[in-house]
């Protein structure tokens, strides 16, 4: 299973902003190629093509908004179906309108008045939710967000905090904030119990390892290098 971090998750978003909605199911991986208001778009049908299926049926031809959300989450998480339907606390049945989201999140008790980065943001009136997108960032009483089906597209947008059109704020129960830099020696496997501690002296500067690629798990150090390391990890 591989974790869904919220910096990944609006990293893939942002990549998108640009796409197009396309008139066919033709050229859908083409960011602006046979655009038109068919609601046909890459992001359904990766998910009805998932293992297993993300909804109950193919999403193509609807509204696309909910389906955007998802699917960021989905490739965020290398395309596993169950983990980001997990942290979206996604138990079915599973449809991808904004409605289904919101009951989601308010039946595990993850719905909130207030935004963070990574929330997942719900419009709509006293009728319904009927729009959603992601939250980039809050700053100074403005909400950022990168929506799917807005205006036939996915784009980035902004409100103000006490927006009328703001239903509230759903939080998945992410893995983490930021992704962990990928550790470059090659000797350090996966599962090594002291695979965290290298990552952490890694990425504090404690070591470098013994070049680009290796650590060296094995080697004895000497006095120098401990007190070398002794020193930076002050």
């Amino acid at each position: 299973m591989s974790k869904i971090y919220i910096s990944e998750v609006l990293r893939i978003a942002a990549e998108e902003v640009g796409y197009l909605e396309k008139a066919t199911n033709d050229r859908l991986d083409d960011k602006t190629a046979n655009a038109g208001p068919g609601n046909w778009t890459k992001y359904a049908r990766d998910l009805w093509e998932a293992e297993p299926h993300f909804y109950q049926s193919c999403k193509n031809g609807y509204d696309w908004c909910a389906v955007f959300a998802d699917w960021c989450r989905y490739m965020a998480g290398g395309k596993d179906a169950l983990h980001a339907q997990a942290i979206s606390f996604q138990t079915g049945p599973y449809g991808a309108g904004c409605d289904f989201a919101v009951r989601y999140y308010k039946q595990a008790g993850a719905w909130y008045a207030a935004p963070q980065q990574g929330d997942q943001i719900f419009f709509g009136n006293a009728n319904g939710a009927q729009h959603t997108g992601l939250v980039e960032r809050v700053e100074c009483g403005v909400v950022y967000t990168i929506e799917g089906n807005s205006g036939n597209a996915v784009r980035r947008r902004s409100y103000s905090l006490t927006d009328s059109s703001i239903l509230g704020y759903g939080r998945p129960a992410y893995d983490g904030a930021e992704k962990p830099k990928e550790l470059p020696f090659v000797d350090v496997p996966q599962d090594a119990w002291y695979r965290d501690a290298v990552v952490w002296a890694w990425e504090n500067g404690v070591t470098a390892g013994v070049d680009d690629t290796h650590f060296a798990p094995g080697r004895a150090i000497t006095r120098a290098e401990v007190v070398q390391m002794l020193y930076k990890a002050r």
